[in-house]
């Protein structure tokens, strides 16, 4: 297995990082949800403006992605972190998240916030041991029922 590179998202990526994410949720037992919740990843490496979004490349594929979406309080929401089941456990996920947070941090914004699932475990280990800290938030039927920040 070759390394890793962290970039910036292209066009192309978008493919693979859809499949990703929608194999991900499905493997949960979690609706795709590409009209609604999931719309977010359904343009994901066309240019935005100031919407940060990065994969991690193995093989010339997208293996993970995140996204940060600069809000106008200075705040950003981190959004779309994913790792593909097969490259799990090898040290992708960590070193991903911290360019999503060094970009978000470089671009001015003071804190990151994000929602998650109770059953993402891993994720919420690696939040949790990089300094996110969990946040009150608007739990809806069937969504997100843990929320974090993160001060920059």
């Amino acid at each position: 297995m070759t390394a890793p590179v962290y970039r910036r998202a292209i066009p192309s990526d978008g493919p693979d990082v859809r499949r990703i994410v929608r194999e991900t949720l499905e493997s949960y037992h979690v609706e795709w949800d590409p009209d609604g919740h999931d719309l977010d990843v359904m343009a994901f490496g066309e240019p935005k403006d100031q919407v940060l979004e990065f994969v991690a490349e193995m093989d010339g594929h997208a293996v993970g992605s995140v996204i940060v979406t600069p809000r106008a309080d200075g705040t950003g929401i981190l959004t779309k972190f994913f790792v593909d089941a097969a490259y799990r456990g090898h040290g992708i996920g960590r070193p991903l998240l911290g360019v999503a947070v060094d970009a978000a941090r470089a671009a001015g914004l003071h804190r990151l916030e994000l929602d998650t699932r109770t059953y993402f475990h891993e994720a919420i280990h690696l939040y949790e041991s990089t300094g996110w800290r969990p946040i009150p938030g608007q739990i809806e039927p069937g969504g997100c029922d843990l929320f974090y920040a993160l001060d920059l």
